[in-house]
């Protein structure tokens, strides 16, 4: 699982503001608490797969800090996008060299890489690992 730490704050207006440390702009608020965690996800999320198709660098997920932060995890598909493009790039590999190996296109395996229309098989995660002399834990696991 992937989770980003949420820092909640509630504000003057009664109003809880989240704020994720580390992810510039990534900022939601809700009425409640249960709104706002509900609503840090969805920034979250849109955050993140709006940087991984932007092709930004999207930091690692901080390790607990001191003070009062919240987990957020972000959804499985935008993860598995987000790994599966940090783990090509560790391997020095581009998208076409990997379609190669899958002998797919390039722009099929693009779908994998954007958070938003990836959707593989498990079949498929595992030949992907293979291509990238990977365990499929590299993958799904953080």
């Amino acid at each position: 699982m992937m989770r980003y730490l949420a820092k909640i704050e509630l504000q003057k207006d009664k109003t809880y503001l989240v704020e994720f440390p580390g992810l510039s702009g990534c900022v939601t608020e809700g009425a409640s608490l249960n709104e706002a965690l509900h609503r840090a996800k969805e920034a979250l999320d849109g955050w993140l797969a709006a940087s991984c198709d932007c092709a930004l660098n999207i930091p690692e997920p901080a390790k607990q800090k001191r003070g009062k932060l919240y987990a957020i995890e972000v959804s499985l598909t935008i993860a598995f996008a987000i790994r599966l493009r940090k783990l090509r790039m560790k391997r020095g590999l581009s998208q076409a060299e990997i379609a190669k190996r899958l002998e797919i296109t390039q722009q099929a395996y693009a779908k994998f890489e954007t958070p938003l229309t990836t959707n593989p098989s498990l079949q498929t995660i595992e030949r992907i690992s293979l291509a990238l002399n990977s365990d499929v834990d590299e993958l799904l696991v953080a």
